[in-house]
């Protein structure tokens, strides 16, 4: 059957090519320097990365959502990265890096140091003496200094490794589609989807030049290569070969760990699809293997560095370092486990009295955060009633990889509101799956826990709010600490008790 022009490669490339001329006009306009080579940078890249998008959104079977979640994801950070960019040094901290229009200070050393490398005339590939002193595996700064040398050699144009970010994480949007509908409902699948794309960690570390938008595009590609191994073996494998070695290169050490939750999945995939008990019980003794191969590989690491990180914590909070005086030192981990899961802490972003374009950015987080944990909380205690086996397996395994992460990340960066929630962000396709399963689950079982976890939410959410409000403001009377603590468990306890019973009550009526 003769292919219409529409779905030609033709089509592809006359819509990539507007795309980039029309786009790539305004970003040159940003920065000094000659701007019909800016346009020209920008647009190469905008025109590139519109055909890889356009060619991935057929292959995953087209659609108008799909569509409009790729234009979203693609033009949400590349419009928040601008915008931010220019918003910074007007209404951002009187400091280095935001007076330069960068979010966060690894970014902007690492972009400035990157470009200063394209100015210095060093050979940049297969170069061992070549080092960047402000990226410790090198991938980012020196893809971005590539970049700078052949598109923007005149002046510094940032924008352009925003566009690269932008498309690295729109990459993974159809194959994250079709991963989670090789197993999920088509809604869980829809809104894991957008909660991938929306999260507002995620949407915030993947509109500025960090590792985040190359690390999650190319782990939802990895994704769906495990899923897809049985249906698309080649395809699986092609997708896998080039999305693992790229995280690798982006960041090693972070990707070594995806990759570990990867091979566990796999594993799991494998020995299911084989007949007998004796691969189920095989597939488990994997399992427990695999993880604890992974804590003996990384325990020194984590150990030499979560301490020194929790030494800053306590540093950092004058209120953590009194509370811990107060319990003993053995109470250490578990406050600190906690105060990391909290933040960023609500409560505190609705309280703080930050400038306003700062106060609005941590609350976004804020809200993104408290709405997406209770969900994991709950599929935690609900995905073992999954009835699916293929649906089952896949949401425990994200349950527990996302859960044991959040505590890695809460450790290995306590408190700290920018490389905690990071930290945790690099397994977002793991917490997108587990979130769209357990919303999907909630409605069609019309099961009450979940609006019982939001109960329990709801309670340390009013408890802390009033606590900071007093704090900043003096509103109020203020409770110890500790008692509030205290009575925000009993209450929680009592939610949870009160729900256990209703249920026993309701099956025996």
């Amino acid at each position: 059957m003769k292919e219409s022009w529409k779905d030609s490669t033709g089509w592809r490339v006359v819509i990539s090519l507007g795309t980039g001329a029309v786009l790539g006009w305004p970003l040159a306009w940003l920065y000094e320097g000659v701007v019909w080579r800016g346009w020209l940078a920008g647009g190469f890249l905008l025109a590139l990365s519109t055909f890889v998008l356009l060619s991935a959104w057929r292959w995953a079977g087209g659609g108008r959502t799909l569509a409009w979640m790729m234009i979203l994801a693609f033009g949400l950070r590349l419009g928040l990265g601008v915008g931010l960019s220019l918003a910074l040094p007007v209404w951002g901290y009187p400091e280095e890096p935001q007076q330069a229009g960068y979010l966060f200070p690894d970014a902007y050393h690492r972009d400035r140091e990157a470009f200063a490398l394209a100015q210095s005339g060093e050979r940049l590939l297969f170069n061992p003496e070549l080092s960047l002193a402000s990226d410790q595996y090198g991938g980012l700064g020196l893809t971005s200094a590539v970049i700078y040398r052949f598109l923007s050699p005149d002046v510094h144009r940032p924008f352009l490794i925003l566009i690269l970010g932008s498309f690295f994480f729109t990459l993974g949007v159809p194959f994250l589609w079709r991963a989670l509908h090789l197993r999920l409902s088509s809604r869980a699948a829809l809104v894991a989807t957008w909660i991938f794309i929306l999260y507002p960690d995620g949407l915030f570390f993947s509109a500025s030049q960090m590792r985040e938008p190359f690390l999650l595009g190319l782990g939802a590609v990895a994704l769906w290569g495990v899923l897809a191994q049985r249906e698309n073996r080649y395809g699986a494998l092609l997708a896998l070969s080039f999305s693992l070695p790229a995280m690798l290169f982006f960041a090693t050490r972070s990707a070594l760990f995806v990759a570990g939750a990867l091979a566990l999945l796999f594993w799991l995939e494998y020995t299911a699809g084989q007949s007998g008990k004796a691969w189920k019980w095989l597939g488990l003794a994997g399992l427990g293997v695999g993880a604890l191969a992974a804590v003996w590989l990384t325990w020194g690491w984590f150990r030499e560095a979560s301490v020194w990180d929790q030494v800053l914590t306590l540093r950092g909070s004058g209120r953590l370092s009194a509370l811990m005086d107060e319990l003993g030192d053995r109470f250490r981990i578990p406050v600190i486990l906690v105060y990391g899961l909290a933040q960023p802490v609500l409560p505190a972003a609705i309280a703080d009295p930050a400038l306003p374009l700062w106060k609005g950015i941590v609350l976004m987080r804020s809200l993104g955060w408290y709405a997406l944990a209770p969900m994991v909380v709950y599929a935690a205690f609900s995905a073992w009633k999954e009835s699916a086996a293929g649906r089952k397996r896949l949401v425990l395994w994200a349950v527990v990889m996302v859960v044991a992460w959040m505590g890695v990340a809460a450790l290995r960066a306590g408190g700290d509101m920018t490389d905690n929630p990071r930290y945790r962000t690099l397994f977002l396709p793991q917490m997108a799956l587990v979130a769209g399963w357990a919303l999907d689950w909630a409605l069609v079982q019309r099961d009450r826990w979940l609006g019982r976890w939001l109960l329990i939410e709801a309670i340390f959410l009013g408890f802390f709010t009033q606590w900071y409000f007093s704090r900043y403001f003096h509103l109020g009377g203020r409770l110890p600490l500790t008692m509030m603590m205290g009575i925000i468990l009993i209450l929680s306890a009592g939610v949870l008790a009160g729900g256990w019973i209703l249920d026993r009550l309701r099956r025996s009526a």
